[in-house]
């Protein structure tokens, strides 16, 4: 996974890029197909803000921004947007791929054993 933080009118020290790093590599326990996530740390007066951009293989991106008075509060706060978006996105994906199996086995009657084929059937009333 490739990870990029960068400042935005403000000098990002190493205390900050490590804390943004270590939250960050906690997120591919939710999936294996992160692939580049692009933090942007920016203060403007009183406020700042973390910018959190993930990309999946395949899955489309998660955005997450936080504002606070602190930044590292503002970190762990977009991370923890992120978590929730990447928990409801796998879910989604899990739910599909479910539903997609449940249909081909509906869709998909077994074959007739050899007992079955020789046997007449008889079409009766009931069975219409």
């Amino acid at each position: 996974m490739d990870i990029r933080i960068s400042g935005r009118h403000v000098e990002v020290t190493d205390a900050m890029r490590t804390h943004a790093r270590e939250r960050v590599e906690k997120l591919e326990r939710y999936s294996a197909h992160l692939m580049h996530v692009a933090v942007t740390l920016s203060i403007e007066g009183e406020r700042h803000t973390a910018e959190m951009l993930a990309s999946f293989k395949g899955r489309g991106d998660v955005v997450a921004k936080c504002e606070t008075h602190d930044m590292y509060q503002a970190i762990d706060q977009a991370i923890g947007k992120v978590e929730t978006q990447l928990r409801k996105l796998e879910a989604r994906v899990k739910d599909r791929r479910e539903a997609s199996r449940q249909r081909r086995s509906v869709e998909a009657p077994s074959p007739p054993t050899e007992q079955e084929a020789d046997e007449p059937y008889d079409v009766t009333k009931e069975d219409l």
